[in-house]
């Protein structure tokens, strides 16, 4: 991918639009919050609890999500009302990512919680 703006990672924000998200934007890892009612709403009522990775109690946990986010600066935060659009554009910007030398890049998705309420 060739660089519009002199910045390779900001040049993801566009591809992540083009894909078919609605925002997407850079953010400082440290802005993030990392709550643990969030583990606890979705083990009562969420239909998804236990059936697959990207749920608990599979999914990473409040410590392991607050280790993991020291060890960046920057993520790319995506935002689709489309979970199925949303996880398809997070992987593939994910891989566009390593693909361009940012070879930490993950993808997580996170799904409002009607999609997931009972």
């Amino acid at each position: 991918m060739t660089s519009r703006t002199g910045n390779k990672f900001n040049d993801l924000v566009d591809r992540a639009i083009e894909m078919g998200a609605e925002k997407a934007a850079i953010i400082k890892t440290d802005t993030v919050a990392v709550a643990e009612w969030v583990q606890w709403k979705c083990r009562y009522g969420c239909r998804f609890y236990g059936k697959d990775a990207y749920h608990p109690p599979h999914a990473p946990t409040t410590k392991e999500m607050e280790k993991m986010l020291k060890e960046y600066s920057q993520a790319l935060l995506i935002n689709s009302s489309n979970g199925t659009a949303l996880t398809k554009i997070a992987l593939a910007i994910e891989n566009e990512a390593c693909q361009m030398g940012y070879y930490k890049a993950f993808a997580l998705i996170a799904l409002p919680l009607s999609e997931g309420s009972t």
